[in-house]
């Protein structure tokens, strides 16, 4: 068995994302986990980062089952599964923070940090991935012996492992969660002016970048994938418009690990102010990026170095996202993601606002095509939830005034009282 796995990302010549479980020392690939997320991840259409993530949960089962000299293939062979204890063993082990590094497109797990653990998500998906990997895995390797007796011992077995999934938060209150106060998109002007003080970035052009950044995610309330996907030609300066454009495994698109659109194409309309950030930061900065031009995307590294004028990839984006975070406590929750939670609410305010208010399943069309939604998906309601809450405390507040009676006494004895 492998002890010291890495997950190994690469550009099929179709352009195609793909990766593999291979053995850092030798670069041998791992079989049965290739097998498994080739034939029921890849092939069941899921993103290239759903495979990563498989078969990064694979490798801390693997890391698992080395420390505990478990061999996987001998005891599924026997008809011998996993205990109860070693599945609570298995299920503490996931909780661990393991430190992830990154050397020509391989992310190999090393040691353990036993100071902090992962978040309760990443803890559930781990335990989602590798139940469902240990299922598959026993039904291969017993395909022939399969009986009754055996299929129930498996399903008893992935059983006990999603039980000890760790709870997930209510829906609706992470989505709330998730949206920006108004205090807090004030800090985040600030910060993102390239003049300020708060500013924590260096160089003319990368706060320029930023801040372009910053003012795409609140304006039109995109996701990061989206927003790195633009390319320059999308930009119809003429009319003032936008395309979002879905570009799974472009050729020429550089980036490993692609950004993705996961929603429908559409064309949205920007305003003079943002249509003229876009065209500074083209015409005064990003024509004047050494590589630049051999690349259409609008977002590229202006750092000095071998990836000088490439399209910024996610790491960077989310760097980005992590300085900006640690620049004031306001903002230790910040993500990108947050600002499409607060177009959402400022949509749902011009809406609640405007004179000629359109009804709900009209604002449910608007907003599905401006974020990419199918019509009728329901989606829309998942990210006013912020909103939603605001205006039912209103309510809530209203009618408890309105149902207030002070009785007469009080009031004839007002001046006795003693506030």
């Amino acid at each position: 068995m492998f002890s010291n796995l890495s997950i190994q990302s690469f550009v099929l010549n179709h352009g195609e994302r793909y990766c593999l479980l291979v053995d850092s020392d030798s670069g041998i690939p791992s079989f049965y986990p290739n097998l498994y997320v080739t034939t029921q991840v890849r092939n069941r259409s899921h993103s290239f980062s759903t495979m990563e993530a498989a078969l990064g949960a694979v490798s801390v089962l693997f890391k698992f089952l080395t420390e505990n000299k478990i061999n996987l293939l001998q005891r599924f062979k026997a008809g011998k599964f996993l205990l109860t204890g070693e599945v609570d063993n298995l299920a503490d082990f996931c909780q661990k923070n393991f430190r992830i590094s990154s050397v020509s497109k391989v992310v190999a797990i090393k040691k353990s940090l036993k100071s902090k653990a992962v978040s309760s998500s990443t803890t559930y998906a781990r335990l989602t991935y590798i139940s469902d990997y240990l299922n598959w895995f026993a039904i291969y390797v017993n395909e022939r012996t399969l009986t009754k007796e055996k299929r129930m011992a498996i399903e008893a077995m992935t059983g006990m492992i999603k039980v000890r999934r760790p709870q997930k938060k209510g829906k609706n209150l992470a989505m709330i969660e998730k949206g920006l106060t108004d205090n807090e998109v004030e800090v985040l002007f600030e910060i993102f002016r390239p003049e300020s003080d708060l500013n924590p970035f260096t160089g003319q052009a990368t706060k320029v970048r930023n801040r372009l950044i910053f003012l795409i995610l609140y304006h039109l309330g995109i996701r990061s994938g989206e927003l790195l996907n633009i390319k320059v030609r999308d930009i119809d300066f003429g009319s003032n418009q936008i395309v979002i454009a879905r570009r799974a495994d472009e050729k020429d698109d550089p980036r490993v690990d692609q950004p993705l659109v996961k929603t429908q194409d559409r064309r949205i309309p920007i305003t003079d102010v943002l249509s003229q950030e876009l065209h500074n930061y083209i015409m005064n900065f990003r024509r004047k990026v050494p590589n630049a031009r051999k690349n259409e995307y609008l977002l590229v590294v202006h750092k000095s170095g071998p990836t000088q004028g490439s399209p910024i990839s996610k790491s960077t984006y989310n760097k980005i996202i992590g300085i900006v975070r640690g620049v004031s406590p306001t903002l230790c929750n910040f993500t990108g993601h947050g600002l499409r939670h607060k177009w959402n609410e400022r949509f749902s305010e011009l809406m609640d606002t405007m004179d000629n208010i359109q009804d709900e399943a009209k604002q449910e069309q608007m907003r599905s095509w401006l974020m990419g939604w199918k019509q009728g998906s329901g989606t829309s309601s998942t990210y006013n939830q912020r909103f939603i809450q605001r205006k039912a405390n209103e309510a809530a507040i209203e009618l408890q005034n309105a149902g207030i009676r002070v009785p007469a006494s009080i009031l004839d004895d007002e001046d006795d009282l003693p506030w």
